[in-house]
């Protein structure tokens, strides 16, 4: 099914039913740890005995430790043992939980060795998952992270009205099915010429995660003035502001990505967790509630755009994916500093009454001043991201020349981002049915984009504009 050759034309729907549903995998796993950690709707005794902090403490050990060793394990999707390994850490933190509903007083013995192989497992899963991901072209990235945020959230309400008997058997097969398709996913769906190979850039986008970690700080701040009365509504896992979230971003790379590169939405989430913070209570509209709601969704759509810009560091510039999403995961931690700082800010500590107000206050007045300073606007259009990661070293492969060569020429000749796109595929060799399969657009689309690219830099062949990139070195 086409739409003409109108770069602008809504992708179709025969487009989207044609991906690979095992990508969506990782939705199961967004599930399982949204109804066993963040919001269980059935009794986890062990879980709540260790507690959520235990928890988030292993797996960001167990991320960073990964990350640190990243060139020896990568690709970790290559070693078979990690999937049947991923299926029984979880398997036996979910039996511990049945275990202790049966027995009371299982939960307490029972309480470190789930918590450990919970957190470890979930953190292998997760990377697992991260590297994957980081194998795809952009625009297949895009598409598929943001429908697992959303296929999340709408497993975890439908598991919700199961029997409590049959949620555990399926909490206990999901990480199992994950893995399952994760294994499916290296197997089937990514090119052996688009796996990772072993790097030994430690590149690290040291920008994003301080501003990540900023966003998370004021987030779990603005959350724990709610306590758990909210829990389904407003959270970081799979609740409604991650529904919301994941479907801004789907629109943006379905109907808006050939107009609106995704460069232009990154100020979007500090404006919108400004408005949590302080417009939306300051004028009274919903209260607490409504400003919760609107900083956490601006938090759900900067990791999303983290996420995909690590996605692209780690695909175009050979970056470790273990490294980049290793720290990215470790920053789950910052979270509780945020609710600490509530804590002294609830009305009675510090400042007394006046304590929610400076806390909102000093959160807009860091949001706004670190993201003004880091994230201007000239690094960013810069290749999605590449001045995050700091001075390029000498040594570049023959990709990354590449790459660097399309963006001078695209420059030069006032590409749109999408005919950049398009060029760069041309040059790696791709048919007008593969740059088709890789944007996920007709081909009578990619044909149009090919021929705007040929007129704007005055060339008529492919042969033609690989000589010119040829000349750019």
């Amino acid at each position: 099914m086409t739409h003409g050759t109108d770069s602008t034309a809504p992708r179709s729907l025969g487009a989207l039913l044609d991906m690979p549903l095992a990508f969506l995998g990782f939705a199961l796993w967004r599930a399982w740890v949204s109804l066993t950690y963040a919001n269980p709707s059935i009794p986890m005794p062990v879980n709540a005995e260790a507690g959520q902090f235990f928890y988030d403490v292993v797996l960001s050990i167990t991320a960073i430790a990964i990350a640190l060793f990243a060139r020896r394990i990568a690709p970790l999707a290559a070693r078979r043992f990690i999937y049947p390994a991923i299926a029984l850490l979880l398997a036996f933190s979910m039996a511990a939980n049945v275990a202790a509903v049966a027995q009371p007083s299982l939960a307490s013995p029972l309480a470190v060795p789930a918590t450990l192989t919970g957190g470890v497992g979930s953190a292998l899963l997760i990377l697992l998952w991260c590297e994957l991901y980081s194998c795809l072209a952009a625009p297949r990235v895009a598409l598929y992270y943001t429908l697992s945020l959303m296929g999340g959230v709408a497993l975890s309400y439908l598991l919700e009205g199961f029997r409590d008997g049959y949620l555990y058997g399926v909490l206990a097969v999901l990480p199992a099915l994950s893995a399952a398709l994760a294994w499916r996913c290296w197997r089937r769906y990514v090119p052996v010429e688009d796996r990772p190979a072993p790097s030994q850039r430690r590149l690290v986008p040291w920008k994003f995660f301080l501003i990540l970690a900023l966003f998370e700080l004021v987030a779990s701040y603005s959350r724990a003035h709610l306590g758990d009365q909210y829990a389904s509504l407003i959270g970081s896992h799979s609740t409604w502001t991650t529904a919301v979230g994941g479907l801004i971003l789907f629109v943006w790379v379905w109907w808006f990505s050939d107009r609106l590169p995704l460069s232009a939405l990154y100020r979007a989430p500090a404006i919108i967790i400004c408005c949590g913070l302080l417009a939306v209570p300051l004028f009274g509209l919903g209260g607490s509630i409504l400003g919760s709601f609107c900083t956490a969704v601006g938090v759900t759509l900067f990791n999303a755009i983290v996420f995909l810009f690590l996605c692209d560091i780690a695909k175009r510039f050979g970056v470790n994916a273990l490294l980049l999403f290793g720290i990215e995961e470790a920053l789950l931690l910052v979270g509780w500093a945020g609710r600490g700082a509530a804590l002294a800010l609830d009305g009675q500590g510090l400042f007394g009454t006046l304590g929610p107000a400076v806390g909102a206050v000093v959160g807009v007045a860091v949001i706004a001043l670190v993201t003004a300073l880091v994230l201007n606007k000239r690094e960013v259009d810069e290749r999605w991201g590449i001045a995050f990661m700091g001075k390029r070293p000498p040594e570049e492969t023959e990709r990354t020349r590449l790459a660097r060569r399309c963006a001078e020429v695209a420059e030069r000749g006032r590409l749109t981002p999408r005919e950049r796109e398009v060029m760069e595929l041309l040059a790696q060799g791709k048919s007008l049915s593969g740059v088709a399969g890789e944007l996920i657009i007709a081909e009578g689309t990619a044909k149009a984009h090919t021929r705007h690219i040929y007129e704007k830099l005055g060339i008529n062949t492919r042969q033609e504009l690989l000589d010119l990139l040829m000349a750019e070195q």
